[in-house]
């Protein structure tokens, strides 16, 4: 089953509990968050390895302290003990988002806001921008649908920016149903399936899978809440 948790930052932050949590994640983890100086995200970075950690211990039961994660050439991170462990995180506004599979998986989140005209023509195919120039739907919605799909096959692949974003066209008929094309070739990529999730209307929430087969997906995001996270975890 491919796996989606997803988090809200908790509305409380204070930098107290923020320095008490570090001890539970990575080392690198650790010095990224000191670096930051919004506390927001500070939190989103925390919280993150957080999810994978949570997702991790639903999946397998009890989970070592110490994790050892590391990077493909792409910089991907992965687990080094769980090789059949893949996931993939993402985060904007106020979630956090992780998918889980047991192959190549990616995830984007991104919260709707006004988009800029020329980023989408040099990052959507002329067929994709085409749509967006004619949908009927609020345009907004339509590029944050069609960016964060994108965002989400590139991630999954997990080479990074080496595959541009207009090398491929995506089709969404439905959340369930969404078609990608390899512009290249004009053959339908088969082997990456793709499923959106409706957070609410200010969000779009895109998973991609090396999966030919919709059903695996889980039918809804796990919604689950800082403190629950903690709680199993046994962390404070």
């Amino acid at each position: 089953m491919i796996e989606v948790y997803l988090c809200e930052l908790p509305k409380e932050k204070n930098r107290i509990v923020l320095e008490k949590l570090l001890t539970n994640v990575s080392s690198e983890k650790q010095e990224r968050i000191k670096k930051f100086v919004k506390i927001n995200d500070a939190y989103r970075t925390l919280l993150g390895e957080l999810l994978v950690r949570f997702a991790l211990y639903k999946r397998y039961g009890s989970i070592p302290k110490q994790l050892e994660f590391d990077k493909n050439f792409y910089g991907k991170p992965f687990l080094c003990q769980y090789p059949f462990f893949h996931y993939n995180v993402s985060h904007s506004g106020d979630w956090v988002v992780c998918a889980v599979h047991n192959k190549r998986i990616g995830v984007d989140i991104e919260k709707i806001l006004p988009f800029d005209w020329q980023m989408a023509k040099g990052f959507f195919t002329r067929g994709e921008y085409w749509e967006l120039l004619n949908t009927k739907k609020e345009r907004n919605t339509f590029f944050y649908d069609i960016w964060t799909l994108k965002e989400s096959y590139v991630k999954a692949q997990g080479r990074g920016l080496s595959i541009p974003l207009n090398s491929f066209n995506v089709k969404k008929h439905t959340s369930d149903r969404i078609t990608l094309t390899d512009m290249n070739t004009g053959k339908a990529i088969t082997d990456f399936t793709c499923k959106q999730y409706k957070i609410n209307n200010q969000y779009r929430l895109s998973v991609c899978a090396n999966h030919d087969n919709r059903n695996h997906f889980a039918k809804l995001p796990f919604l689950v809440s800082f403190n629950k996270i903690c709680n199993d975890l046994k962390i404070s």
